[in-house]
């Protein structure tokens, strides 16, 4: 009876042991993928307020997407393409362009081409969901509720934005503003489009990959380009063994430290050079909480920077624009890009803010639920061989 009882004292503890043991390894994979979830979305499904580039080499991409969702508003209710020009706000107002949204349910996918604007000068993007096809334009439109974008030093840039309207009939339009004055609207003004929910099918689902996988494609070869004319003076490596330098120009002189699992700081600086140029920082998602790409700031000599509208706004600013940074989601984990407008000695700093405690707790019902089963599996376990063992005494 002794030994019955020893023997399933030792079960239970090796079942209790593995399931705990089970149970932290779930808690640390439903973090890691919380954290992946936050950042994939930065350049993957376009469903972020952040734009991305959309350069020429990719002109007849976006031309055949066009043609595909547009082949499919046939088929699918709710799918919209909405076509405008820009013109002038008022009469003061350089520059032209086009413009169109993309439909498909309540997503919203907005594509802005401009040329001939100001050179190097900050827009602001606002989406105009009306219930009338006409409203009166003034600077109230000028929140730029979908983001902003810089021109290049040829006044022109081609952006992505996206945004989620609710359902029913609106009328739509675009309002983009320079120092908080309106610049160009749509021509016309407004267009209608009914929004429904919609389903995504087998056949979208397939192009939308086709489509993001031509995209990453695109900004590699971006930045293989600028690495290679050294416009990127120096690679960065953080993964979970540490951090590392390549570099790849002369001119400059890099160091790279990691003063906590949170945080990275890399000094660059310049002999002989003029113009701005571009820190590549490639973070895998083993790097620890610098992967959690959700909660990270970016400082530049110990003054936060905002996020860049692209990443052709990265590669085309000024040593008058100001400094600003980039996140784009890879297989690997994530590449940082950081625009550096001119150089003396400059500090960057990488900043990740702790995993909340709710990350773990989130399991804590998981484990007491398995912790209570190995109590009803071992009561049970010992019921049986004492029931068993009983005769045998007699």
């Amino acid at each position: 009876m002794k030994v019955a009882r020893r023997t399933a004292q030792a079960f239970a503890s090796m079942v209790l042991l593995s399931l705990l043991m089970s149970g932290s390894v779930f808690a640390y994979s439903a973090r890691f993928s919380h954290i992946s979830s936050i950042a994939a979305p930065l350049a993957a499904d376009d469903k972020s307020l952040t734009a991305t580039s959309a350069g020429s080499a990719t002109s007849t991409t976006e031309h055949e997407k066009t043609e595909v969702i547009t082949t499919q508003t046939a088929e699918n209710e709710g799918d919209h393409t909405l076509q405008f020009k820009l013109a002038s706000a008022t009469t003061s107002v350089v520059g032209k362009g086009d413009a169109e949204l993309q439909i498909r349910g309540t997503d919203v996918r907005v594509l802005i081409q401009v040329e001939q604007a100001l050179k190097s000068a900050t827009y602001k993007v606002t989406l105009v969901v009306s219930d009338t096809s006409t409203f009166t334009v003034s600077p109230a439109f000028c929140t730029g509720s979908l983001g902003t974008f810089v021109t290049s030093d040829e006044g022109q840039d081609e952006v992505k934005m996206s945004a989620t309207v609710s359902t029913g009939t609106h009328f739509l339009g675009l309002v983009l503003c320079t120092a908080g004055t309106p610049a160009f609207i749509t021509d016309p003004l407004t267009r209608q489009a009914t929004i429904t929910s919609a389903t995504t099918t087998k056949s979208e689902t397939e192009t939308e990959q086709v489509n993001t996988k031509e995209e990453d494609k695109q900004e590699q070869d971006e930045i293989k380009s600028a690495e290679d004319s050294k416009q990127i003076p120096a690679v960065v490596s953080v993964s979970g063994s540490g951090a590392a330098l390549t570099q790849l120009d002369s001119k400059f002189s890099v160091s790279v430290s990691r003063p906590g699992d949170n945080q990275l700081s890399v000094s660059i600086s310049g002999t002989n050079v003029t113009g701005p140029r571009v820190l590549l920082i490639n973070v895998t998602k083993d790097a620890g909480a610098l992967s959690s790409l959700g909660s990270l700031s970016v400082t530049y000599d110990g003054n936060q920077i905002s996020e860049a509208s692209s990443l052709s706004q990265i590669f085309s600013g000024t040593s008058t624009s100001p400094p600003s940074f980039i996140i784009l989601v890879t297989s690997s984990g994530a590449q940082l890009l950081v625009f550096i407008p001119h150089f003396s000695s400059h500090l960057i700093q990488l900043m990740a803010s702790p995993a909340p405690l709710g990350t773990f707790t989130a399991q804590a019902p998981l484990l007491l639920a398995g912790l209570a089963a190995v109590a009803a599996l071992s009561a049970a376990l010992y019921a049986r061989r004492k029931r068993f063992a009983a005769p045998a005494a007699l």
